[in-house]
């Protein structure tokens, strides 16, 4: 860490507020790499499972004074993939326990954000002045937008997500999604990295008159930002005690079984399974919920009519046929007189189809109290590797052969990849209180993703057709880590983007309820605990119903897109001065 010379030979007459001659430059490579490090740290202390939401705050601040204070351009970009990659490698680590190949691909694709966003940052502070407070939540979050929205869509741990405990922040979500909350803890680490730049010095003068920007106005802005966004909250809390209402009672049953991708012998059979999860159903039926449901695929087992037709009841101790279980969800629901769901695969025949002989989907089951065929959702939003293969039809059919040979779960006489559902169904059920309910059923990480929730929310005449989420999911496969209390922190704000209460069935956790403002209650636990090998149960309680059409439900991510065209906008100029200079370099030799 150093000044850099400048020609300046007295700073008499400098106009106040300007730092002294020669910005902060950053030389050693032990500086550069203590301040990437401390950005990695701290980001990994802001998420789950450590929860420490403060540090989310200056997590960013080293990283933004390396960008913009390093030497030399290329070590800041270097070090910013750098960054990218050990924030994504450590913070979603359980992916490595079901797809290494997945795992590194994804973690390689999104560091390249780092740079990319670096590019503007750096350009924008020392070729133009300007207040990173400013500037730099609309690159963070268009940057969030590109990899939640497009491409790979993972909106894992955005910014927004370390604060998901803290429900008066949060509430700006049903105006613009996650991302609006990312906005604001940005520009807090904007606000402090332009008072840091200011006191030791504008990394580089744009112009010889150049007065570098006080902090005190980026501080305001960003200060001001959290008040009025935690103002608006305590106002949307308000209102939200007041119009809601108390919708049916539902049973959350939590399984716990690790899944592996390769055999595990000594685990508890299909049938074992089962039989836990139907006991647990039977204990929950003395609180007499309206409905029960169950996680995905709680067990292997395929519900659907096409299947049971063509295939014959096939009794064996191991395992539960398929005809067993159909009956024995469908004997429930007739005998409590409630609604039973549940997650289940479903197979169709399509022997006229010369890609494949069948399609496979990952569903859920309605079973209703009158006995009548289930009614079933295909999930829509598949896994990449995990529940399908890309390419697998069409000419770049070899590519997908050369993926899914890598795949976790390869087989030359199996085929995994599942097929996408095509319709956003939403289901209707009749509670105690003979009120009408209409509820959709997001499967496993559906409900991480915005747009999914949203679809469910509105009928074609913009009313809200949809009173509460049922989320079905099976996080056994990355076993007892902290992928399952970052997914229930980005379940909390599909509830509030669309005010819509929600129950989460999840296997091995975390299941629990969720209202229309995110607050989280009656969660699944063993002595006190809601992760860990032994905890399996049910929690019954009565979901809440929110009559509030939101913004973001009406208008969807509107905001995030917005901040990814004006970070391509800031690209183009990084690119364009980029083009200038070294026109202007080449001019004098020619």
């Amino acid at each position: 860490m150093g000044r850099r010379e400048t020609p300046t030979k007295s700073t008499r007459g400098k106009p106040k507020g300007q730092a002294a001659p020669g910005g902060l430059v950053l030389r050693s490579y032990a500086a550069v790499v203590a301040l990437a490090l401390l950005t990695v740290g701290l980001l990994n202390l802001s998420f789950e499972p450590f929860g420490l939401w403060p540090m989310a705050y200056l997590a960013l601040v080293p990283w933004l004074v390396l960008v913009c204070a390093c030497e030399s351009a290329r070590r800041a970009y270097v070090f910013s993939y750098i960054v990218g990659a050990a924030f994504f490698a450590s913070s979603i680590y359980w992916l490595f326990l079901v797809t290494t190949a997945g795992a590194l691909v994804l973690v390689v694709i999104f560091a390249v954000h780092f740079p990319l966003m670096a590019c503007p940052v750096r350009h924008l502070v020392r070729r133009r002045g300007w207040r990173l407070a400013l500037v730099f939540p609309m690159i963070w979050v268009g940057s969030e937008s590109i990899r939640s929205l497009f491409l790979l869509e993972f909106p894992w741990n955005l910014l927004g997500h370390s604060q998901h405990r803290l429900l008066a922040m949060i509430q700006i979500s049903d105006l613009l999604g996650a991302f609006g909350v990312s906005f604001v803890v940005a520009a807090g680490n904007g606000a402090i990295a332009d008072a840091l730049l200011h006191r030791w010095g504008w990394p580089q003068s744009p112009r010889v008159s150049f007065v570098p920007p006080r902090p005190l106005p980026s501080l305001i802005v960003a200060g001001a930002l959290v008040l009025m966004n935690v103002a608006y909250g305590v106002v949307q809390l308000q209102i939200g005690g007041r119009v809601q209402q108390v919708g049916p009672r539902i049973a959350i049953i939590q399984g716990n079984y690790p899944n592996y991708v390769d055999d595990h012998p000594e685990l508890p059979t299909p049938r074992q399974r089962a039989d836990r999860y139907l006991a647990l159903l039977d204990a929950a039926e003395a609180d007499h919920p309206d409905l029960f449901l169950l996680p995905e695929t709680p067990w292997y087992m395929f519900l659907n009519k096409e299947f049971l037709d063509a295939n014959p009841l096939r009794r064996s101790r191991w395992m539960y046929d398929s005809h067993e279980c159909y009956a024995a969800f469908r004997e429930r629901a007739m005998a409590y007189q409630a609604y039973v769901v549940t997650g289940s695969m479903s197979e169709v025949a399509t022997p006229l189809d010369l890609r494949a002989s069948e399609r496979r989907y990952n569903s859920a089951f309605v079973f209703t109290p009158n006995g009548e065929a289930p009614q079933r959702y295909d999930k829509i939003h598949l896994v990449m590797i995990g529940e399908y293969v890309p390419f697998r039809f069409g000419p770049l059919r070899f590519v997908y052969l050369w993926i899914n040979r890598m795949g976790p779960f390869y087989s030359e006489d199996f085929e995994y990849s599942l097929s996408a559902g095509t319709e956003f169904k939403t289901f209707q059920m009749t509670g105690a209180d003979g009120k009408s309910y209409g509820f959709a059923t997001p499967i496993c990480y559906e409900n991480v993703m915005p747009y999914v929730s949203r679809r469910f929310v509105l009928d074609d005449a913009g009313n809200k057709r949809c009173d509460f989420l049922l989320n079905l999911s099976n996080d056994g496969w990355f076993l007892h880590t902290a992928e399952l209390p970052q997914h229930l922190a980005a379940s909390v704000f599909r509830a509030i983007e669309n005010r819509l209460g929600m129950a989460r069935a999840v296997n091995t956790g975390i299941s629990c309820f969720i209202d229309p403002d995110g607050r989280v209650h009656d969660v699944v636990t063993v002595n006190g605990r809601a992760v860990g090998p032994d905890v399996d149960g049910y929690r019954v309680a009565s979901v809440k119903v929110d009559p509030r059409v939101t913004v973001y439900s009406r208008h969807g991510d509107w905001f995030a897109v917005s901040c990814a065209v004006l970070w391509g906008v800031f690209y183009l100029d990084y690119v364009v001065g980029r083009a200038r200079r070294q026109r202007r370099k080449k001019g004098p030799a020619e």
